[in-house]
């Protein structure tokens, strides 16, 4: 028993050297951060990160209204996969004199079988809204018919045997 303190003090310094390096490694971070973080924050900023986008889902149609502003017509495509998933899709490129920018959105929509994908529209308005709207299938008027009904011997004939046999 009076062995245990000693092995459990060893153990305690041995990890001494992990902290020291770590803290030197988070020093030595901070101390970098001023120099590293503005260019990843410019070159990593995403461009569709404050843009709104407004999901409509009622008992007639599946609406999607998304600001895309930043983007020129022809420079967006809107398609439906598999058919059950929209996908809506704007990319833009340009050659500055002082670099190369590159926006690009891609937004898929998931829908069920209930709507109509052959039949989807989108619009663009004037200050960059676009609409996609799909309406839901039309559901026919569930027909009512009578089935007959068929007229067979009785169905539990070894029951019947065996209350008559007691």
């Amino acid at each position: 028993m009076s062995l245990l303190p000693l092995i459990f003090r060893d153990m305690m310094y041995m990890s001494r050297p992990l902290r020291m390096l770590e803290n030197h490694l988070r020093l030595t971070e901070e101390m970098m951060k001023p120099f590293i973080t503005p260019a990843i924050r410019v070159q990593w900023q995403p461009a569709y990160s404050e843009k709104q986008e407004n999901i409509i889902h009622d008992k007639e149609k599946f609406m999607i209204k998304l600001d895309i502003q930043d983007f020129a017509p022809e420079e967006i495509t809107v398609k439906t996969l598999d058919g059950n998933m929209i996908q809506i899709e704007a990319k833009h490129e340009k050659n500055e004199e002082d670099g190369f920018i590159s926006k690009q959105l891609i937004r898929k929509f998931v829908l069920s079988n209930n709507y109509d994908l052959k039949d989807v529209v989108s619009t663009l308005s004037s200050d960059g809204i676009l609409t996609v709207t799909a309406l839901k299938k039309a559901v026919p008027n569930p027909e009512e018919t009578i089935i007959k009904i068929n007229h067979t011997g009785p169905e539990r004939e070894d029951e019947n045997k065996e209350k008559t046999e007691k």
